[in-house]
């Protein structure tokens, strides 16, 4: 399947740097989305744990394929979390409270990350 610009004079390595590039871009989504989700559940939408989990996860799984493994703690932490909640288990304000700030570290990992992948496509 080819898209806009996917023309026969786009390299292998153009492709995979646009994914690459995608991915980045697509993460203040993914963080902007955990960290609402995460603010329902606080304010006792038990709904919003099913988006809670499968975002974080979705960038569990993810992010090792686009060398951003300072992400995988952060977000099997809240993977985990999340699981429960989506399961049945009342969030409890001491586990928003980590929640918030796992999400927040998180936040830093993918600041760290976005640095040093954009330092990269520069060099």
């Amino acid at each position: 399947m080819s898209g806009p610009g996917d023309g026969p004079g786009r390299s292998e390595e153009e492709l995979l740097a646009e994914i690459f590039r995608e991915f980045r871009e697509g993460l203040p989504v993914r963080l902007e989305t955990l960290r609402s989700a995460l603010e329902q559940l606080a304010d006792g939408d038990g709904e919003a744990a099913e988006l809670f989990y499968r975002t974080a996860h979705s960038l569990k799984g993810t992010a090792p394929s686009f060398e951003a493994d300072e992400l995988v703690g952060p977000a099997t932490g809240l993977a985990a979390a999340g699981l429960a909640w989506y399961e049945g288990r009342e969030p409890q304000a001491d586990q928003i409270s980590a929640a918030f700030e796992e999400l927040d570290r998180l936040g830093e990992a993918v600041s760290r990350y976005v640095d040093r992948m954009e330092g990269d496509a520069t060099e």
